[in-house]
């Protein structure tokens, strides 16, 4: 008996091959792939093909982030696509490069394909653990508290729920202590960790005041934009001042001085030049491509938008002077003028610039119609096109119209898909909405120009927006129809919405989303999970709907995502929105407890 459970641990050690490893990166093909997979618990792996100009350029910056993320757990590799093809299909590989975490396993989307080491480092950690993590070793609570940049512990065993606050949406990791000695051996039901904080912070109160405490006692006095810092200032809508400056600097000190006089007024900013994502966080909010140096600005939450005044001198007195004066100026405008919306872009015979920071805000917000190119500049079909778009802008001069590019290289937009460069899109405006249609026709100036006309006449021809009404969820259960579910997520428009989810016998769970959203994109793997769970499922179908193209005027959408389930009585179909975990055991769990089939069993 021995001898054989030797040979069999033989045959398990020469079945696992020693993975290639090239500059820190695993050299992942069909036959290791899952053995990489079984044996690292955060592998982040690059699907990429070799004539792909922007997969060259971000070679050396995986590289990069590989030796950084190594200390912190991560291992990183890459598939060549053109040689791995059936994998990459199982991996639904569209565009390249592509990547994708694989946590314990478990497979979810990377939100970010970019090209910046601070980007894809930052995205890898927020994306380490999920909302609520159990812990049973001090090793494993170091390590989490390593990766992660705010987080709160809890050391007490009772039915204290977290995923009220999790429903929050602050952006903080919550860990759960599991171990009975660590329990016990650590002075407090709750600690706090963050990274910017002197040091821990406990709380010994009850669960229904954790979140005020949090919000009140768990950030720095100055912030500097961090994920969760962002958060919480777009969830309290206090005006901002800030500064391009580095901590610990004479401008720092005293901003720290300053916040005790506006508590609770202003929150004071400090966005180092040297770190990405504050800076285009701070970018998105007052519609600039650059924080200027020597500035002070002052951004209103109430009107969203920014004053400036130059930043000369740094003494206390200076600040307290100069930030009067642009709090008054911006008081002055607010009383001289509504807002409009002069701040969006508008047809003038010039092509305009897109980038991550004003995307959203230019062309879902925009209330104009936006085409937009998105191209490579080293790609030369694009080089071949620019003067010919150039032309496009001058000839129609439509204030409505706005012609527009972005460098998909330097500036990658979630939610957005391609296959090439160059791609051409249309956002147009529709029934209070935007409705993407890719571009079909001749790239000349000529060609666009009659492609969005031509998109435009169709208005005239087709109602704005669904004419579905509260008497379109009756619908008798001998009119009902039985939709095959294939195990996929259902597409749906304005044109099929009645069809699947109305009119079909199964409950529908759909998923309202927004292509830009952060939240919809990370629970995206999840969804395509909960749609395979229910393959063949004579109860369910799982499918989702751009809230941005294809307004549904039975559903109220408040945010994004928004999760309804359309459950089926006898004639009325009942909306009930969802609560809980967005993954794919939270969101099924959820379909069980509230479905109309929940005393029925699957034929």
């Amino acid at each position: 008996m021995k001898y054989f459970f030797l040979l069999a641990l033989v045959l398990v050690v020469l079945s696992r091959e020693q993975i290639e490893e090239v500059d820190g990166v695993l050299q992942l093909t069909r036959k290791n792939f899952q053995q990489a997979v079984d044996e690292n618990s955060r592998l982040l792996v690059k699907f990429y093909i070799d004539t792909c100009g922007y997969c060259k350029k971000m070679k050396p910056v995986f590289i990069q982030l590989a030796g950084l993320l190594k200390e912190y757990g991560f291992v990183l590799g890459e598939v060549n696509v053109h040689e791995n093809k059936a994998l990459s299909a199982k991996n639904n590989i569209k565009s390249y490069p592509t990547l994708k975490l694989f946590k314990n396993g478990v497979v979810q989307d990377f939100p970010n394909s970019s090209d910046s080491v601070e980007l894809l480092f930052e995205f890898a950690l927020q994306n380490a653990y999920d909302q609520i993590t159990k812990l049973n070793t001090q090793d494993e609570i170091d390590l989490f508290l390593k990766r992660t940049n705010f987080a709160v512990l809890k050391y007490v065993n009772n039915n204290d729920d977290l995923q009220e606050l999790v429903n929050e949406n602050l952006g903080i990791k919550f860990g759960i202590v599991e171990n009975p000695e660590l329990q016990q051996a650590h002075p407090s039901k709750y600690t706090l960790y963050h990274k910017e904080l002197p040091e821990p912070l406990n709380y010994n109160g009850e669960i229904n005041g954790l979140l005020e405490w949090i919000l009140k006692n768990g950030y720095p006095e100055v912030i500097t934009l961090t994920e969760e810092e962002f958060v919480k200032a777009e969830r309290e809508k206090i005006s901002l001042i800030a500064v391009a400056d580095v901590k610990n600097s004479q401008i720092h000190e005293h901003f720290k001085t300053l916040t005790k006089q506006y508590k609770n007024q202003i929150r004071f900013v400090l966005i180092d030049p040297n770190s990405k994502l504050p800076n285009k966080r701070f970018q998105y909010l007052i519609k600039k491509k650059a924080v200027a140096k020597n500035a002070i600005y002052f951004y209103n939450y109430e009107t969203n938008k920014t004053n400036t005044i130059e930043l000369v001198g740094d003494s206390l007195e200076t600040l307290k002077k100069l930030i009067g004066t642009v709090i008054i100026e911006s008081s002055i405008q607010q009383e001289a003028k509504p807002v409009d919306s002069g701040a969006f872009f508008q047809g003038d015979g010039q092509v305009h610039v897109l980038t991550t920071a004003n995307f959203k805000h230019q062309v879902y917000d925009n209330p104009n119609h936006v085409f937009v190119k998105i191209y490579a500049p080293w790609c030369g079909h694009c080089k071949k096109l620019a003067p010919a778009y150039e032309e496009l802008a001058q000839q129609l001069n439509r204030k409505d119209i706005v012609i527009a590019e972005v460098d998909f290289t330097a500036d990658r937009i979630e939610g957005i898909e391609i296959e090439g460069y160059p791609t051409l899109l249309f956002f147009k405006t529709e029934g209070g909405q935007k409705k993407k249609i890719e571009f079909s026709g001749e790239r000349t100036a000529e060609g666009m120009k009659n492609f969005i006309l031509k998109s435009l006449d169709s208005d005239s021809k087709s109602e704005p927006e669904s004419q579905l009404t509260e008497e379109s969820q009756d619908v008798q259960e001998i009119d009902r129809v039985d939709i095959p579910n294939e195990g996929q997520v259902i597409q749906l428009t304005r044109e099929n919405f009645e069809h699947f989810v109305l009119r079909s016998k199964q409950d529908v769970f759909v998923k309202f989303y927004a292509p830009w959203c952060g939240h919809c994109k990370a629970m995206a793997a999840d969804y395509v999970k909960l749609a395979e769970e229910y393959k063949d499922s004579k109860n369910v179908l799982i499918a989702e709907i751009d809230a941005t193209a294809y307004k549904i005027p039975i559903v109220e959408v408040k945010g994004f995502p928004t999760l309804v389930l359309f459950k089926k009585g006898n004639v009325r179909v009942k909306q009930v929105k969802f609560s809980g975990k967005r993954s794919a055991q939270g969101m099924k769990t959820f379909i069980e407890e509230n479905g109309s089939f929940a005393q029925k069993k699957d034929l």
